[in-house]
Order: C-alpha cells, then structure tokens, then sequence
C-alpha cells in the first residue's frame, strides 16, 4: 500500500507565475507544517513583493515502501 506525505510551499505571485511557465520549481524547500508556510507566506513573501500576495501550495507526495 503506497502511503503519502502532504507537502507545503509559502511562495510569491511572480515564483508562481515562474512555476506554472516551466512546469517546476528549480529551487525547492518544502515545510511540513501548513501554519508555519502560511506564517512564511504572509510575513515573508507577501511582505517582500509588489503584488502583496503570498501563496501556499499544498500537494502530496508517494512515500516509498
């Protein structure tokens, strides 16, 4: 039985748009707990953009056996 693991990433409008053009993020630093991204989300990447925006993408991921 494959288990999965829930995944988050605090991140900014302009790496989102960088993202979804490449298909991928170059650089990745998944956090495992989804109040300390949006913390990071809010008071780091909102904080530090043009737009105001910071984002938290959630995803899983297969576990090996």
């Amino acid at each position: 039985m494959d288990s999965t693991t829930t995944l988050y990433r605090p991140t900014g409008i302009h790496e989102l748009e960088l993202i979804a053009v490449s298909g991928c993020q170059s650089i990745f630093y998944p956090v495992l707990n989804e109040e300390y991204t949006t913390q990071i989300a809010r008071d780091w990447n909102a904080k530090n953009s043009e737009s105001g925006v910071g984002i938290v993408t959630k995803f899983s991921v297969k576990c090996p056996d």
